[in-house]
């Protein structure tokens, strides 16, 4: 028997705002962990001979970001369609779309940085924190089945993403884990 508060929690809708969009939150993390290898742009330029994306977007690191998403979004999927009443199915595919929507996402925001001029590494605020949960988010609706999920969740998690992401990249930058704290 589960205990009473939890009911609660499982209704909240900042919970399950939280809960939906982890696998948009493990594929941000996962090609930091697992990327690295050849650049995702092949090391080409852009017309304005600027690199089209940079060394930091990886093939490895954008397909360990998608594959990080599906493996979140399966326990997602158990979790919204057996434990929590929502207006809405998740699918299989959900976690992988979300995973897809936060590499692509980030590498939205790679490519508007060069066309800045910002090199990589570099930091163009609201976007390096925000993009790939728009993305996800954005792209995440594709794997549901019966419905959108709750409008809430945007509001929730774009401003939350901004706050975690910042502060999770300061704490990789106290350990020694990141060259820059943003």
């Amino acid at each position: 028997m589960l205990p009473t508060w939890f009911d609660s929690v499982i209704s909240s809708q900042v919970f399950n705002a939280i809960f939906f969009a982890a696998p948009t939150m493990l594929a941000n993390v996962t090609p930091m962990l697992f990327g690295g290898g050849l650049p995702m742009d092949f090391r080409k330029n852009f017309f304005d001979k600027r690199r089209i994306l940079g060394n930091g977007k990886t093939i490895r690191g954008f397909i360990a970001g998608c594959l990080g998403g599906l493996l979140m979004g399966v326990f997602t999927m158990w979790w919204f369609n057996n434990i929590v009443e929502v207006d809405f199915q998740i699918t299989l595919v959900n976690g992988f779309f979300q995973g897809l929507g936060a590499v692509t996402g980030d590498s939205v925001g790679s490519f508007i940085k060069r066309r800045r001029n910002i090199p990589s590494g570099g930091s163009l605020m609201i976007v390096d924190q925000t993009g790939f949960m728009f993305f996800g988010l954005l792209f995440g609706m594709l794997g549901l089945q019966g419905g959108l999920f709750p409008w809430t969740y945007w509001i929730i998690m774009i401003p939350l993403a901004a706050v975690v992401h910042t502060a999770a990249n300061a704490v990789g930058y106290t350990l020694g884990w990141k060259e820059v704290w943003w």
